[in-house]
């Protein structure tokens, strides 16, 4: 009966409808196939790079101080506290150094979260913003990190001039050395997650 009904539809009408077919066939496949292709902004990728670079230099700049606050513990309990201070005092430049590279980084995590919306699909996007909330997170960890070291470097200043006794030293160092850990962490998982973020 069906094989009746279709000889009696006019050949014309009939390829019309398998063109028909074949075309919301192809709609569907492009639909459901090629949906997940990747959308990213330019700005959004130029900021993502500008942002692991300084976040990398802030990374060095952290485990430079390390080794140095290390050297200075030595320098101290060798007494030579004028070594100890010039050492100190470099300290201070690059704990300058660290927070304008903060200020960077801040610029450029601005750039990629206002570019957010603009990614698709959306399962990439929310990567994405998984990433600069990590950045963010090294950021505020950061300016503990700045904070504890300018106090550190302020104790051992005052300690070798004879002005304190920087019984404050280990407590400090201890906290220093957590919070470059924790930004050291936070930036391994932004490079992670934006690892996940090209695959998707």
């Amino acid at each position: 009966m069906i094989g009746n009904f279709y000889r009696k539809i006019p050949r014309r009408v009939r390829l019309l409808i398998v063109f028909l077919i074949i075309i919301l066939i192809g709609y569907f496949v492009a639909r459901f196939l090629f949906v997940d292709a990747k959308d990213v902004p330019d700005d959004f990728l130029q900021a993502r790079q500008e942002a692991s670079l300084i976040a990398q230099d802030i990374v060095n700049l952290s485990n430079q101080s390390a080794d140095n606050l290390d050297e200075i513990a030595y320098l101290d309990s060798e007494r030579k506290y004028s070594e100890a201070l010039a050492l100190t005092s470099q300290e201070l430049e690059r704990n300058r150094q660290a927070r304008e590279k903060a200020i960077g980084l801040s610029v450029q995590l601005e750039k990629m979260a206002r570019n957010l919306s603009e990614i698709s699909p959306p399962s990439a996007s929310q990567i994405a913003l998984e990433a600069v909330s990590s950045e963010t997170a090294l950021i505020s960890r950061l300016i503990i990190y700045n904070d504890y070291l300018t106090q550190l470097l302020e104790v051992l200043r005052d300690k070798f001039l004879g002005i304190t006794d920087g019984d404050k030293t280990d407590e400090l160092i201890a906290k220093i050395n957590g919070e470059a850990q924790a930004i050291n962490d936070l930036n391994n998982k932004f490079n992670s997650i934006m690892e996940e973020f090209d695959l998707k």
